[in-house]
């Protein structure tokens, strides 16, 4: 792209030739668009050939690009040192923890790698305090297919005898389950297929033990058009074999409940001493219709229903006969309310915990000691508050925080779990009673405080083009340069009403260890401000996104914080929206401009086999108002001919079961046809990973060292220029 170098053909293509001091390029627009008409807008692509990805001439090409971004960014030096930073940053914490889970008789199921180690094993100790055991290694999975596989997710049983654990060949998502009798230290000769439990519906144990509910995908290659299609609920009972899998909850079992193709059915249960099962349709809506079963009937069908996604439940806890939960509806900042189970009335359920006006509801616990929430003010300071009958009690923590999550082992024990994180200090994890009070129990070791004395954060709001107030993170070295001549990354998303919440991540240390100030915008789309905020970004609003971006940026400039030559922005995903639109608008604003695994070509979003599920977040084309929606939000097609567009980095996955890979090469072969700057444009496709999840340590580690040095490359920093 838009390099001194020969290109591989495609077929049925108009084609010029790109050589050495040549000044012709290839180009891979069509003589022959594809045409279609949606509610009289005609619709042109002449890019359709690059979604057939098995194509020869489009294999050809990637790997030519690749090779050529690959070059570029060899010529950059210090990316070696961006890798080896990263790599001593898990040597000053000699191991990691993760994916904790604590059964209700305190038995600690973890991920554990050393710093050597590029995979995590599983460990068990009986309790906190107990020794830690190995229980099992991904390396010693079918070594003899000679691939290097993940584990990507566990759930122990109840009783912490047996635990399931998800393995995935890395990068690919997919999973197939094993079960380990913890007991026994032996792994089950059982191996179920056909799962992504580390993404969709998780494990759900019986109460008894006995088995477990998963969500069984009946087609499993993402190339075929029923991928992720009709998935159903099976029990799984221990030293079956796997085909005795049974159905309990679909579209084709439960055909009176609605459950569409699209709908993934998930069931779960809130602790085995509970009573009933709540099975949903869920997917990527935020909220979803459910339905209550006893546990006892799970496999007779007698299904009925608790509440309508128009109830607008976020998350629930049921406790003997009530239902706690909390919901956004004609409260936008969310309430906690209960009613009961046996006849429910969620449309005028007993307030628990009132709406507040300057921040919002984000979790909430209940243990036997009452029910515990968190507050969040612009997604960036968490506060943690007990119920109590005359005016609740603030829980005091040992620092301020951006990020608290709660979890209990059981609404019958004492003990509250607290995950706390914020953007200097790693995750942390404590333990509440009234007892003992708030008491560290963390498994991860202190790790280098990586000289987080000399950062200065401020969160600060930027009134947006319609005078909205948009919550933006800015982290720097307090020696940093307010003179506009300073390298400055900005990242955001805004989609699902996910939050961009505080927490520690060593990329961001690493640019501003470089001397780059980093920022994060909290747009429109995104759950920060509460439901409302979500809604603000979404569907046929969704410009809002990519607008609030852009005076986020325009705030940085105007403050003297960085300039548009030193300007880059980042992001991945839903947020590829974001980034391809606001450069689009405004190209004379950003320097450089990241996307990894993107989406930007949303009118074609619905031929993926997620499709159809993302149309409860972004509309579809077979809504007139919603087709104009996603025709502006479509970074790919509003790309205009003759611009100077920002230099771009563009990745993608061939595996990617999410947005395929054709998603950003439609777009980098338009961006390189239309764009008449000199800026380099690097396009980087990856034919053994997916969507960035589920990698390896040390590919992760390239990955983000890779994008650093080149958008400090394209910033102007003078020790990450291209040598000759």
């Amino acid at each position: 792209m838009k390099f001194d170098i020969l290109k591989s053909l495609s077929p049925l293509l108009t084609v010029t030739i790109l050589c050495i001091g040549c000044t012709e390029k290839v180009s891979f627009r069509s003589d022959t668009p594809v045409i279609e008409e949606h509610h009289g807008q005609v619709i042109e692509d002449y890019y359709r050939s690059l979604e057939d990805l098995k194509n020869p001439k489009v294999l050809d090409w990637i790997k030519t690009e690749n090779e050529n971004s690959k070059n570029y960014l060899a010529r950059i030096d210090k990316t070696s040192y961006l890798v080896d930073q990263q790599l001593e940053y898990e040597k000053s914490k000699s191991f990691s923890v993760t994916k904790l889970e604590v059964t209700e008789s305190e038995k600690y199921f973890y991920l554990k790698s050393t710093a050597s180690e590029n995979v995590a094993s599983l460990f068990f100790r009986k309790s906190f305090d107990a020794p830690e055991k190995l229980l099992f290694s991904p390396k010693e999975f079918r070594k003899e297919d000679q691939k290097e596989y993940v584990i990507n997710y566990i759930k122990p049983s109840w009783d912490g005898n047996f635990i399931v654990v998800s393995i995935t060949e890395k990068g690919k998502e997919i999973s197939k389950l094993i079960i380990i009798d913890v007991i026994k230290n032996e792994v089950l000769p059982i191996v179920l297929k056909n799962s992504w439990v580390s993404e969709i519906g998780g494990v759900t144990w019986l109460p008894d033990n006995s088995g477990f509910i998963y969500i069984y995908h009946p087609v499993i290659n993402k190339d075929l058009p029923d991928f992720l299609k009709n998935t159903k609920s099976v029990i799984y009972k221990l030293h079956k074999d796997e085909n005795s899998l049974v159905e309990v909850f679909s579209k084709n079992h439960n055909p009176d409940l609605g459950i569409e193709e699209a709908d993934f059915p998930k069931i779960s249960l809130k602790g085995s001493g509970n009573d009933y099962f709540v099975g949903e349709k869920w997917g990527v809506g935020k909220y979803n219709d459910a339905y209550i079963i006893p546990t006892d009937k799970i496999e007779q069908n007698n299904w009925r229903l608790l509440f309508k996604k128009e109830h607008q439940v976020k998350e629930f806890i049921i406790s003997k006969d009530t239902i706690y939960f909390s919901s956004s509806k004609n409260a936008p900042n969310f309430e906690i309310r209960k009613t009961s189970i046996l006849n429910p009335n969620f449309e005028n359920a007993t307030i628990v915990v009132k709406q507040k006006k300057d921040t919002i509801i984000t979790d909430f616990e209940i243990t036997s000691e009452g029910l515990f929430y968190v507050t969040s003010k612009n997604g960036v300071k968490a506060d943690l508050f007990k119920v109590n009958n005359v005016r609740d009690q603030q829980i005091k923590m040992p620092n301020v925080f951006g990020h608290i999550a709660l979890s209990s082992r059981s609404i019958s024990k004492p003990e509250l779990s607290i995950l706390t994180r914020g953007w200097l200090t790693p995750s942390k994890r404590y333990q509440y009673t009234t007892n003992e009070g708030l008491i560290e129990k963390d498994l991860n070791p202190v790790a280098d405080d990586l000289q987080i004395k000399d950062i200065i954060i401020d969160e600060v709001e930027v009134t947006a083009h319609d005078g909205e107030q948009i919550p933006l993170s800015l982290i720097y070295n307090k020696n940093s340069k307010l003179d506009g001549s300073t390298p400055l990354m900005m990242d955001g998303y805004g989609a699902y009403g996910s939050s961009r919440v505080p927490v520690f991540s060593l990329r961001k240390h690493l640019w501003i260890q470089e001397g780059g100030i980093y920022a994060i915008a909290h747009v429109r789309g995104g759950g920060e401000k509460g439901d409302a905020w979500h809604k603000g970004g979404f569907k046929n609003t969704k410009e809002n996104t990519w607008k609030d971006f852009i005076s986020c940026g325009d705030y940085l400039v105007a403050n003297k914080y960085t300039s548009p030559s030193k300007l880059a922005v980042w992001s991945g995903s839903a947020g590829g929206i974001m980034i391809g639109r606001a450069i689009i608008e405004r190209p004379e604003l950003f320097k450089a401009a990241i996307v990894e695994f993107g989406s930007l070509n949303t009118l074609r979003s619905e031929s993926r086999p997620n499709g159809a599920n993302n149309t409860k977040e972004f509309g579809s084309i077979k809504d007139s108002l919603e087709f104009r929606g996603l025709m502006k939000m479509d970074a790919f097609y509003n790309l205009k001919e003759g611009v100077a567009y920002p230099s771009t980095f563009l990745t993608a996955g061939i595996n990617d079961p999410r947005l395929p890979a054709w998603f950003t090469l439609k777009f980098a072969a338009k961006m390189e046809d239309f764009n008449i700057s000199e800026n380099p444009n690097l396009l980087l496709i990856d034919f053994e990973s997916g969507h960035g999840i589920d990698d390896t340590k040390l590919k992760e580690f390239e990955r983000f060292a890779n994008i650093l040095s080149y958008a400090f490359w394209q910033t102007g920093h003078p020790d990450y220029q291209l040598k000759e």
